[in-house]
């Protein structure tokens, strides 16, 4: 007899790869577990494979719950905007600081827990998208703020390159004895 619907298991049972076993059977896993059927037996009675019975028992031993995860989607954004805020003030107050510094920050401030808090590569991605743009553009004012005065051109300038030009009493050279 073929089955409509996915594929059978070792045990004969059948099963959707990739889709989560039914709740009747989730909860059938959990009720033999408790009335002491090892879960080798519960694998063997239910056509169940034994990794999936033990899942099932570890998530509900952990959890309390038979249900079974989320399948698939995104996981939840921990890039708020009082994330990035924070990143901000850190990076303004010190524009040389890593972004592993910044995540141990966010951790040691309270501001994220070790659940949400953003990867340092997530860092890195804000501070160059998000924040990079404000820090460059402040970094080159300030930049410009403390450049000195261009010095006149002189046509030794490109090979020579001195902070000043040179007078011409300093690049003035005592000639040897006996040369007019």
């Amino acid at each position: 007899m073929e089955p409509a619907f996915g594929e059978v298991n070792q045990l004969g049972g059948v099963f959707v790869n990739g889709r989560p076993l039914p709740n009747a059977i989730r909860l059938r896993i959990v009720e033999l577990a408790q009335l002491g059927i090892r879960p080798c037996d519960i694998s063997r009675q239910l056509r169940v494979s034994h990794g999936c019975v033990s899942k099932i028992l570890a998530r509900y031993n952990e959890t309390g719950s038979i249900l079974p995860g989320a399948i698939g989607g995104s996981k939840p954004r921990v890039t708020t905007p009082t994330v990035v805020k924070h990143i901000r003030t850190y990076k303004q107050r010190d524009p040389g600081i890593f972004a592993w510094e910044i995540r141990d920050r966010l951790l040691a401030d309270g501001v994220c827990d070790k659940y949400n808090v953003p990867s340092v590569s997530s860092i890195s991605r804000i501070l160059r998208n998000k924040i990079g743009n404000l820090a460059q553009q402040g970094h080159y004012d300030s930049y410009k703020q403390h450049q000195p005065a261009p010095q006149p051109a002189l046509p030794y300038n490109h090979i020579y390159s001195y902070p000043s030009p040179i007078t011409a009493a300093a690049a003035k050279v005592p000639t040897p004895p006996g040369v007019p």
